[in-house]
């Protein structure tokens, strides 16, 4: 196993490297600061993605470009979202959060939190997947992870400890073997229905299908990765829990794009804890991943680079690199 891990080490590390590449011609053959674009939010990945790869000086250059053309004085940012991007509203604006953080944006921070806060159920701990009316509010995995990894980041454990009974909570309702729910409403109830024009995989996962969503169950194993490093070892049996989902899934399963964030969930959980059943969860994704990579340095969608996910898979792979190296 340690052969496997050492040599696929090297291969993410160039991958990563290959994509920063893409990403530093992109900005220069785009004119990415001085000509229009449609929608700068687009790029909501790529800040917090450089400073990983210790460009900090052009996270700085491309976040107060998408500020000065996106930021409103609400905290929120407005643009031509559509689509996943759109509905998981709350989400994109969470990698500029942690981008501002590690940049040591102290006042970007604090706006973008004022707003993204009216939307955390202190309650279920659950954060809203868009900004809406109570009675239409959907609270989902990905974006109350990534609100527990600013928690983490901040060193905030009252609301990580929220972010935590959220994981919990969704747990606990699950009540189908080949499903698995992951939207609940902010009184705690398991959403089952939802608008016929919605995506249902953005619902429910059905277990063991292939293209499934389970990117979802990834970032909540990256979250109590971090809450483990950052406060205290409570929360690994939850991440058992989960990794009990993901083995039922199947490593067929998970060996789509879908799963991408299962990689760097499992393999923070297995580099912490040395548990093997982590390794053998990320291992096939990991591969995945390195598999659908262009020569080009990014990844793609309907035939062209996918410049959000490009710059996501980067920041993932740097970021198990750092772990094993």
């Amino acid at each position: 196993m340690m052969n496997n891990l050492t040599k696929t080490i090297e291969e993410i590390s160039n991958a990563a490297a290959l994509t920063e590449k893409w990403m530093l011609k992109h900005i220069s053959d785009e004119n990415l600061y001085t000509s229009r674009h449609d929608d700068p939010v687009s790029y909501y990945k790529w800040p917090l993605t450089l400073i990983s790869r210790e460009k900090k000086d052009e996270a700085f250059r491309l976040l107060n470009w998408i500020n000065e053309q996106c930021l409103a004085e609400n905290g929120d940012y407005v643009s031509n979202r559509s689509g996943f991007h759109k509905e998981f509203h709350n989400y994109s604006t969470l990698w500029i959060v942690l981008a501002a953080i590690k940049l040591g944006d102290t006042a970007l921070t604090k706006k973008l939190l004022d707003f993204i806060l009216k939307y955390h159920n202190s309650l279920t701990g659950g954060l809203a997947t868009f900004p809406a009316e109570q009675d239409i509010i959907t609270e989902d995995p990905v974006s109350t992870a990534f609100l527990g990894m600013v928690a983490c980041d901040l060193k905030d454990k009252n609301l990580a400890d929220k972010i935590l009974h959220y994981f919990e909570t969704i747990l606990s309702l699950q009540d189908e073997e080949e499903k698995f729910w992951l939207r609940i409403k902010t009184g705690g109830s398991v959403i089952k229905t939802f608008p016929s024009e919605a995506d249902p995989k953005t619902y429910y996962i059905t277990i063991g299908e292939e293209n499934e969503c389970y990117y979802f169950l990834g970032a909540a194993c990256f979250f109590i990765a971090r809450y483990v490093e950052t406060f205290d070892s409570r929360p690994l049996s939850l991440a058992n829990q989960f990794a009990n989902v993901l083995e039922k899934c199947g490593s067929k399963a998970l060996s789509t794009i879908w799963a991408a964030k299962v990689a760097p969930g499992c393999a923070a959980l297995y580099s912490i804890t040395s548990d093997k059943r982590f390794f053998d969860l990320a291992y096939p994704v990991i591969r995945t991943v390195l598999n659908l990579q262009s020569p080009g340095g990014y990844w793609m969608k309907n035939n062209k680079p996918w410049i959000t996910v490009s710059a996501e898979q980067c920041f993932w792979q740097t970021d198990i690199c750092k772990r094993f190296q």
